[in-house]
Formats: structure tokens, C-alpha cells, sequence
């Protein structure tokens, strides 16, 4: 039988889920083994899969769903849309987006809300929010790579709606209980209207989208072999690019600039190095921390049978530290990725994993290492103000509370 992890009657684990998932996750492997059945009371049983065999048996033969208001809030874009052929249409015209050539081509739109804001907002001497501070450069970066300079585009009117979108899809989606939407408060009808602000902003600029290498530019030409996304599509589409790319690599940037605070004698400040302290940061506090599946036939995992229709679930931050696969898995060690190692495949999935990996993985290491190299050049970073308690599961792992080192010359 495979091992099960229960909680008390008719609630069983859910509160638990709801407030520590990550401690469940980790008390259940360690507890219960590598797959567990969590009692989740009147909802049922959630299977969870945490060593990277069993990963990549779920990842591969598992249909991805998606909570409908995920698809409500943002649209149907790739990032929303579940498995089946939609998905796969989706799929082929957006990874051209993220060819290499076109992400090397992209990298002066890229460095130029880098430059700006450690020029204009970074001082030696002083200490950085480090969350606040990756959250909006992250979303300029992310408006200057959709948009580039193409004329009459509000390119502010976007930054400030996708800061503020940013954080009420994290509220809607995580936290426990939610104000309605059909409310009229003030974060409801803000939401409303910045949706229309974007949605807005990304039909003016496909009608005068310019000549640079941005994403809309990407995929206006998905339609001159014909197939491509229709108008309505596209704004979709983009709409996915900016929550799913901005939130989880802000937040990763954050994390990698906190441990690298934390560990002075691990500073570098080559394109190497700065993949590997993303790389790591990623391993520790992954993005896509925890991913839900579900099997349309059996599939066994481990010597067990987990039946069709069961709900199943794989925790990159589990088997990122899992014990058998890492040494010192909960140390920072840049090492880990400056030499040749040899991991199961599914032992690392930060971005997913299997033909769901995030399309735009590529994109999201480039910005990591374009963003550390250049603070490596011109700060290092000393001890935070007020040390971490915790950290608080949302669209990515968010550290609480958020790290404020001092800046230091080079």
C-alpha cells in the first residue's frame, strides 16, 4: 500500500496545505517516503511524487489542468491553457520567441532598464529592497522586450499596471479567504481597469510594433507562414508573457542576490558565474515550487500502483534537497554548477520539466545573468538589515521578510 499521511477527520491536511505546504511536503517525504497520499478530508487524496523517477513518470505520462481563474484572470494564453491540441498550437508558435539568436538579439533591450535603475536608484552606503527593487526592474525589462521603443506606446501606463496586476493574482490565487470579484472594492475595480490599461497598450503597439527583436514582434510574425495567433490571441499571449516571466524572475533574482549577501567568498562577476548563482538560488527557492497533474490511466511509481483520475503532485523544493540526490542539499554551493555532474534528469526542475518545461526558461536565465553581472561590477552586497523568518509560497517563493542588504563599492 502506498504509505499515507493523514490529518484530522473531515479536514484532514487542508489547513495544513493552506498555511505550510512546503513543511507538509517535506515531513511527508521524510516521514512517509518518496510517495505519499496526503488526506486532504472531504476534498479526497492528493498523491505526491518526490524522487525524480517518480517525477518524470508524472511530469511525462500526467495531463496538466489549470484552476479556472487562473484562465479568468489572464486570459488563455499558453501558460493558462491545459493539454491537448490548443496547448500544442500554442506551444509551436511561441518557441521561436526564445530561439537563442533571438534572445541574443534582444539583450540591448534588455540592459537598458538595467543601467537606468542602478544609475538612477542604487547608492554605496545605502541598503535596497531588494524584493521591490527586482519586482520593477524585472517588469521594465519585461515591457522593453514585448514593446522596445515602438512609437506612442505607453510604455508607463503598462509598468504600473503590471506591478499591481502582479500582486492580485498572487492574492487571488493564494490567499485564504478572497474578497469575491464581483465586489466593488478598490483593489477589484483596479484590477479591472489595469486589465483594460494592458490589454489596451498591447493593441496599440501591434498596430505600429516597430522593427526590433521584442516578443511582439515575435509573434506578429508567427502569421506570415499563416496559422498564427489571431488578434485577440496574441493580447492573450502577451498577457501570459507578463505574469508568467515577471513574478517568478524577480523573485529568483531576489533569492540569488540575498544568499549571494549571505556569502561573500562565493562572489564573481562573470556571465559563468552568474548562471550558476541563478541556477543555485532556483535549486533552493524554485519557481515552480510545486506542479499538479492528473492520470488518465495508472501509472507505477515506486513498486505502486497509483490509480486513473488520481490527482497527483511532484515539489521541485522537496526534490531540489532531496537527501539521495544532493550533497549538502541545503547549502548554497556554487560549485554545484561551475563543473560536470552527474544527476537524474528530473533531480532539477526549476521551470518545469518534459515538454510543460516554461517556454521561456531561456529568457528568464539571460535576465539573471545580464542583472548580476552588472550589480557584481559596480556593488557587493553586505549583510541584511533584518534577518529571514520564512519564506511565503505564492505564483513564486517570496522571502519574508524581503531582504534589504547595504551596498557596498565593488
Amino acid at each position: 500500500m502506498i504509505p499515507r499521511f493523514t490529518g484530522p477527520p473531515l479536514l484532514g491536511l487542508n489547513l495544513r496545505f493552506l498555511r505550510d505546504p512546503l513543511g507538509m511536503f517535506e515531513q511527508a517525504r521524510r516521514d512517509h517516503g518518496d510517495l505519499v497520499e496526503l488526506d486532504l478530508g472531504v476534498a479526497g487524496t492528493l498523491h505526491a511524487a518526490f524522487h525524480p523517477d517518480g517525477v518524470r513518470q508524472v511530469l511525462q505520462r500526467g495531463r496538466r489542468t489549470h484552476r479556472g481563474l487562473l484562465r479568468e484572470l489572464l486570459g488563455k494564453g499558453l501558460f493558462t491553457t491545459p493539454s491537448g491540441d490548443d496547448w500544442m498550437r500554442r506551444r509551436r508558435l511561441m518557441q521561436p520567441l526564445f530561439h537563442p539568436d533571438r534572445l541574443a538579439e534582444a539583450i540591448p533591450l534588455l540592459r537598458r532598464p538595467i543601467v537606468e535603475a542602478l544609475d538612477t536608484r542604487w547608492r554605496a552606503g545605502s541598503r535596497v529592497d531588494l524584493a521591490a527593487e527586482m519586482k520593477r526592474l524585472t517588469v521594465a525589462m519585461m515591457i522593453d522586450a514585448t514593446f522596445g521603443g515602438a512609437p506612442g506606446v505607453d510604455k508607463a501606463a503598462a509598468r504600473e499596471a503590471l506591478s499591481f496586476l502582479l500582486g492580485y493574482v498572487d492574492e487571488q490565487l493564494f490567499r485564504f479567504p478572497t474578497v469575491p470579484r464581483s465586489l466593488p472594492t478598490r483593489d477589484n475595480r483596479r484590477y479591472r481597469r489595469d486589465i483594460a490599461v494592458l490589454r489596451r497598450v498591447i493593441e496599440d503597439a501591434m498596430r505600429r510594433p516597430g522593427d526590433e527583436p521584442t516578443f511582439l514582434n515575435g509573434l506578429l510574425d508567427t502569421r506570415a507562414s499563416g496559422g498564427g495567433f489571431t488578434d485577440e490571441e496574441l493580447v492573450d499571449e502577451v498577457l501570459s508573457i507578463f505574469i508568467a516571466g515577471t513574478e517568478t524572475t524577480g523573485t529568483a533574482l531576489t533569492w540569488a542576490l540575498h544568499l549571494l549577501s549571505q556569502h561573500p567568498e562565493q562572489r564573481g562577476t562573470s556571465a559563468e558565474w552568474a548562471r550558476a548563482a541563478v541556477s543555485e538560488a532556483v535549486r533552493l527557492y524554485p519557481p515552480a515550487w510545486a506542479l499538479r497533474r492528473v492520470l488518465d490511466e495508472p501509472l507505477e511509481i515506486g513498486g505502486h500502483e497509483v490509480p486513473a483520475g488520481a490527482r497527483v503532485i511532484v515539489s521541485s523544493y522537496v526534490t531540489h534537497r532531496h537527501p539521495d540526490i544532493w550533497d549538502h542539499p541545503g547549502q548554497f554551493r556554487l560549485d554545484r554548477w561551475l563543473e560536470p555532474a552527474n544527476r537524474p534528469r528530473f533531480s532539477y526542475f526549476p521551470f518545469g520539466a518534459g515538454a510543460h518545461q516554461c517556454v521561456g526558461n531561456a529568457f528568464a536565465l539571460l535576465e539573471g545573468e545580464l542583472v548580476l553581472t552588472e550589480i557584481a561590477r559596480r556593488f557587493q552586497l553586505g549583510p541584511p538589515e533584518r534577518p529571514l523568518t520564512g519564506t511565503k509560497p505564492a505564483i513564486a517563493l517570496t522571502p519574508v521578510p524581503a531582504p534589504q542588504p547595504l551596498l557596498l563599492p565593488a
